[in-house]
């Protein structure tokens, strides 16, 4: 729900700052709308994988260490994330519906 009412947002923030109203600009509207849900669930993605778990636990340690090495942190947080679901897949799949409306109301014009 989020996801959509994003792309949604965005794409009506696009229209209103190109003073909508003509095909192109809907196309472009939804197409930029459902790229960037794309790329931000992609990017949820590579999170998910455990890329950023570096940074975060250097951020960790200089606070309260809870663990006792890099290796420990990144296994706790591999087996926290397996649990969880997958939070990134609506923004993909929105972000594709939104690129496909696109893409089609560009074949119109």
């Amino acid at each position: 729900m989020i996801a959509l009412v994003l792309g949604a947002a965005l794409a009506a923030f696009n229209l209103w700052s190109r003073g909508g109203g003509l095909l192109i600009r809907w196309a472009d509207a939804l197409s930029t709308a459902g790229a960037f849900l794309i790329l931000m669930g992609l990017l949820g993605l590579v999170a998910r994988l455990g890329a950023f778990d570096t940074m975060a636990y250097g951020f960790s340690r200089l606070w309260k260490p809870r663990y006792t090495d890099l290796v420990e942190y990144t296994e706790a947080k591999a087996e926290k994330r397996s649990r969880a679901p997958l939070g990134f897949m609506p923004f993909v799949t929105v972000g594709v519906l939104f690129l496909a409306a696109g893409l089609i109301l560009r074949t119109q014009v």
